[in-house]
């Protein structure tokens, strides 16, 4: 044995051989924990003394910009691996708490809180922009300027309720009834014409109409003693006289070359300019025929009476489309007066009804059923006119004198003094569609508005106050910017009221 080796070392020069020794299961086991543990001490170096990085106990987590829903780690992950046998070994003793993740964001300065609560509200502004008015809407018009664009005297017109004693036609002229006199004004020459006087024992003219194209200057009248003529406005001569019926006139309206009107016996007479004489009739009301209007393609016409009974006649089929097993399917619990076709969706109507019912109603003529009820507005008012714009998805309605619940289980309405004052009353309100909602309401008049006409742009209306003896005009819509430019162009800004 040499003195330069420790005692116990083997040496090779010995001669007994070495014997060969067969491992464990224990020994095995040995040799793989002692791999892991290698493989496991590698991860615990000291990377940051390696690195160069400086320790710093007091120094805060870095901050990042990551989720809060996200975990957020540190600059050095450490451990770089772990194994389920390190998990066990943490757990033995009592480093599982010392976890790796962690689900909060650190602590930020001052500054960047303040950066960052002005980032997050710059973008909840982006995000929740208020929803831009469109030019066309009322909301655009009538909402910004609520004053009248023209006002003229009309002293003489009737103070019936449900007469109709102002058209508009579409060569931009107004006519107006006066008692037992007719006049028309030229809006753009401004030029105003005496049409026509009708005899004392005729009885006042009650209705009016100009008809549409394609002759626009032919104006139908209707008196309280039953009498029916046209006149043409150019020659100032009368063209058709239709006499024969004595039953009271209540509304009227042109389709074509047909006039229909209707009668206080609960009729609907048809005329037409070619013939001398009535054409026909549609029977189906039992009180007198109010309201009145032909659909934009003129298949199908309108009707509402006294007992607020609706009726929507289809020309082809000669037949009601209101009955069904003979049950009425549209009616109102007062007067129908106010009738409008939708011109942009066909088959849509709007009816209103007076006291005491003072609601609007918006039903699909095509799809006129029991399980189709129609979508009421309730205002506790007189609905006098309706009209649709042509432009969007909005009604005008013109109303008169208002009623409270209690009043309206009377059978006669409030006196002046004793109906109440409403957003409503003697107003004109715009109503988007199909929400139903109020999208502006102006009291253009200090009494009861009566009747109202579109303009022929369909953006403008006339409304008439009997009772205040004035007759205003606003600019309710405005048209699109292509419809306005193509006027500008043709024939149209002709006719377009300045």
């Amino acid at each position: 044995m040499s003195p330069d080796l420790p005692p116990g070392t083997p040496h090779h020069g010995c001669s007994v051989p070495l014997t060969k020794r067969t491992p464990s299961r224990a020994t095995i086991f040995n040799t793989l924990s002692v791999r892991k543990r290698r493989r496991v001490s590698i991860a615990s170096f000291d990377l940051e003394a390696q690195l160069g990085i400086p320790a710093n106990p007091e120094t805060a987590l870095e901050e990042t910009d990551a989720d809060r829903f996200v975990s957020t780690r540190s600059s050095s992950s450490i451990p770089l691996h772990t194994t389920p046998r390190t998990n066990r070994i943490a757990k033995s003793f009592g480093l599982v708490d010392d976890r790796v993740l962690n689900y909060t964001e650190g602590p930020y300065s001052p500054f960047e809180t303040k950066i960052r609560s002005m980032l997050r509200r710059s973008a909840s502004e982006l995000f929740n922009l208020p929803r831009s008015t469109s030019s066309v809407s009322a909301k655009a018009n009538l909402a910004a300027r609520k004053h009248f664009v023209m006002a003229l005297d009309g002293p003489g017109i009737s103070r019936d309720p449900f007469a109709f004693p102002m058209t508009w036609s579409r060569t931009n002229c107004i006519g107006v009834a006066f008692k037992f006199d007719v006049y028309y004004q030229n809006l753009e020459t401004r030029a105003i014409v005496h049409l026509c006087r009708v005899a004392l024992a005729d009885g006042p003219v009650h209705s009016i109409d100009w008809q549409g194209e394609p002759k626009p200057h032919i104006l139908a009248l209707g008196t309280t003693g039953g009498n029916v003529r046209a006149w043409d406005a150019l020659s100032q001569k009368m063209i058709a006289d239709w006499s024969d019926d004595k039953s009271p006139v209540g509304g009227m309206h042109w389709n074509d070359n047909v006039l229909a009107v209707g009668r206080k016996d609960g009729r609907v007479s048809l005329f037409d300019l070619r013939s001398p004489k009535e054409i026909d009739e549609m029977k189906g009301h039992r009180r007198h025929v109010h309201g009145i209007k032909w659909s934009p393609d003129g298949k199908h016409l309108a009707t509402g009476d006294h007992s607020g009974t609706i009726h929507v006649w289809d020309q082809r089929a000669n037949d009601y489309l209101t009955y069904n097993d003979k049950k009425l399917l549209a009616k109102h619990e007062g007067p129908v007066k106010s009738i409008s076709w939708s011109p942009w969706q066909s088959g849509l109507i709007a009816t209103g009804g007076g006291f005491p019912d003072g609601a609007i109603q918006l039903f699909d003529a095509n799809k006129l059923s029991v399980t189709f009820p129609p979508l009421v507005i309730k205002t506790f008012t007189n609905v006098t006119s309706l009209h649709w714009s042509p432009h969007c998805k909005e009604l005008l309605s013109t109303h008169g004198s208002s009623w409270s619940m209690s009043q309206s289980l009377h059978s006669c309405p409030p006196s002046t003094r004793e109906s109440p004052t409403t957003p409503f009353t003697n107003s004109m309100t715009v109503h988007s569609y199909p929400s139903c909602e109020k999208i502006v309401s102006v009291v253009g008049h200090s009494a009861a508005i009566a009747h109202s006409c579109i303009g022929p742009d369909g953006c403008s209306i006339f409304t008439v106050s009997p009772v205040e003896e004035t007759i205003k005009m606003f600019k309710v819509w405005s048209a699109p910017d292509a419809q306005r430019k193509s006027d500008e162009e043709g024939y149209a800004h002709k006719n377009t009221i300045r």
